[in-house]
């Protein structure tokens, strides 16, 4: 067996030619195990004389040379050399001690001959074969060249809400996509998913998988959910264990995710009672995957591990309304306070008041923390006790403390008591400072990103109204055309903004909006206005130089009263507690 083992270095994730790979290889034996049992040896070694004359005159240097020619080593036992005509033995050699090697030979000593001519010899020769064999093995491999397919995705999670309400039951969903960004297929995935403990467990039957927008059969898909999270070490529930999602896509055959194909995961949880202790719950995932059954396997983790955090705020405000007398009969200033006290700023106040029938409205102003507020419109509506006011303010601030303060003028009786009642205040749902879970769309995050309306606001019943008033029925491109029609610049489209914009958008002439947004208008009507309320003024200052007795009425009038000191509402000497928040005086 030969084994070959090497390295593939992964620079991309591009399919990679392998090239040929080449291998030369030798041993001591052969692939078949050959062995001996029998060995026939043959050899040919012959023994011959080398006689060199030497300085002297008919002197002879003789040495006697055994010279082996066959293939196999000898062991020369016997070697006996005479010159012809003697009994007398030049060399006697026996068993000599190294064996002599294939194409060998062996050399004696020099023995010194005295003849008159150069010397004849005969020679007695023995020597023993040594039958031995070795068995080895060469060659050389050639691997045929081969494409490398590499196995590589991306995997997200995300939840549809990343903020929960405290001590409320929620559904959200779970996503998980993974991508094929490799070269080869993959035809095989296990999945192992951590629900955190504020959720309950998944049923198998709500997960629905889909690989390139088909859905999966269930005989592909093996899943199993068991208690205990076993991903996240660190950013776990209080509320649970939670439960560990693990599934097997690709049971029955090839699941064939494409490059640049995705499979994706979808699921609903169901949170049933989340506490505040969850600041930050993760949801970790872990995917192990394959080309197939028995290859090589790849692991990767979301690039990006999805949390949920419990958010525990609740509504706190406080509200209240004073009445103050002003100069001159018939005249009182009105202040209504709205604090927020929560944790989360309000949108869509509504701060309400109920104006007598003989009364009106001369100036008003809508400050928060003594600065002005923008966006805020003014609304009335005429009924049966008096006109209803309403002041629209797109937010109030966490902390918040808003006043609405107008100035009132009427003629006849006045009824202190509904004069100061307080008709409450109305607002929408709270802003979350973090993601909030006001939107579960499922557009892409590039489709909001162009939505144009995305940084405005408006609310939302005032708007159907005005569409329904006007006949609008595309509700998208109405708001579209509506948001140039936002004078104050706030990004916040009130209710006449949007009757401005639906009367554009009927007549189909943008004049419209130019004579809207005219200063010149706006400056006659406030010319008249301030004119009104000059000569008003003025009447009433000649009424109260000419009328003296009146004004010692009021003052008698005055005297009899004592002001609340929690809401400045002036009652009577008499009254044993405040007609507008019900303090008991001493």
């Amino acid at each position: 067996v030969l084994s070959i083992e090497g390295t593939v270095n992964i620079e991309g994730v591009k399919s990679i030619d392998a090239g040929s790979a080449k291998a030369e290889y030798r041993a001591d034996a052969t692939l078949s195990n050959l062995s001996f049992r029998e060995l026939d040896a043959y050899c040919r070694g012959f023994a011959f004389m080398n006689v060199v004359e030497d300085e002297r005159p008919d002197n002879w240097q003789c040495k006697v040379i055994f010279q082996n020619r066959s293939s196999f080593a000898v062991d020369l036992v016997k070697l006996q050399v005479r010159m012809k005509g003697s009994q007398d033995l030049l060399f006697d050699v026996q068993d000599v001690d190294e064996d002599v090697l294939p194409d060998g030979k062996w050399e004696s000593d020099v023995r010194v001959v005295e003849a008159n001519e150069k010397p004849d010899f005969t020679y007695d020769l023995g020597y023993t074969v040594l039958p031995r064999a070795s068995h080895s093995t060469e060659g050389n491999l050639v691997l045929q060249s081969k494409t490398l397919e590499v196995v590589e995705a991306e995997m997200t999670k995300k939840y549809s809400r990343s903020v929960l309400r405290s001590y409320r039951a929620q559904d959200m969903d779970a996503e998980i996509r993974i991508k094929n960004t490799g070269s080869a297929t993959i035809n095989l995935l296990r999945i192992s998913d951590d629900i955190p403990g504020l959720f309950t467990a998944p049923a198998t039957d709500s997960i629905k998988v889909t690989v390139a927008g088909t859905q999966l059969s269930d005989d592909q898909l093996k899943m199993e959910v068991s208690e205990g999270i076993t991903l996240e070490k660190m950013h776990r529930s209080p509320d649970g264990i939670g439960h560990t999602l693990t599934m097997t896509v690709g049971t029955r055959g090839p699941v064939g995710l494409k490059p640049g194909k995705e499979l994706v995961i979808n699921y609903p949880l169901y949170a049933p009672d989340p506490t505040p202790g969850n600041e930050r719950v993760d949801g970790p995932v872990r995917v192990e995957f394959s080309a197939e059954r028995f290859g090589p396997v790849c692991t990767r983790d979301a690039l990006e591990v999805p949390s949920v955090k419990v958010s525990h705020r609740r509504r706190n405000f406080s509200a209240g309304k004073s009445v103050m007398p002003m100069g001159g009969k018939g005249r009182y200033e009105v202040l209504i306070l709205f604090e927020n006290n929560g944790d989360n700023a309000l949108q869509d106040v509504q701060i309400n008041d109920l104006l007598p029938s003989n009364f009106t409205i001369k100036d008003w102003s809508v400050k928060a923390d003594g600065k002005k507020l923008s966006g805020v419109d003014m609304t009335t509506e005429d009924g049966e006790l008096g006109a209803a006011v309403t002041w629209n303010i797109p937010a109030a601030g966490a902390g918040q403390r808003v006043e609405v303060s107008f100035e009132i003028k009427g003629d006849g009786d006045v009824d202190a008591e509904a004069l100061s009642k307080f008709h409450g205040v109305t607002f929408g749902d709270e802003i979350e400072d973090l993601e909030a879970d006001t939107s579960s769309s499922s557009e892409d995050d590039s489709s909001s990103d162009e939505d144009p309306t995305a940084d405005f606001s408006w609310r939302e019943d005032v708007l159907k109204r005005v569409m329904a008033e006007y006949g609008i029925d595309d509700r998208d491109a109405f708001l579209a055309h509506a948001i140039t029609f936002d004078h104050d610049e706030n990004l916040y489209l009130k209710k006449s903004e949007l009757e401005d914009a639906a009367k554009a958008w009927n007549s189909g002439d943008e004049s419209a909006d130019e004579e809207v947004e005219s200063p010149s208008g706006e400056a006659e009507d406030s010319g008249e206005e301030s004119s009104e309320e000059e000569e008003s003024s003025e009447e009433e200052e000649e009424v109260v130089e000419e009328s003296t007795g009146d004004d010692d009425e009021d003052s008698d009038e005055q005297v009899g009263e004592k002001s609340c000191p929690i809401c400045n509402t002036m009652n009577p000497n008499d009254a044993t507690s405040c007609s507008a928040c019900s303090f008991e005086f001493e």
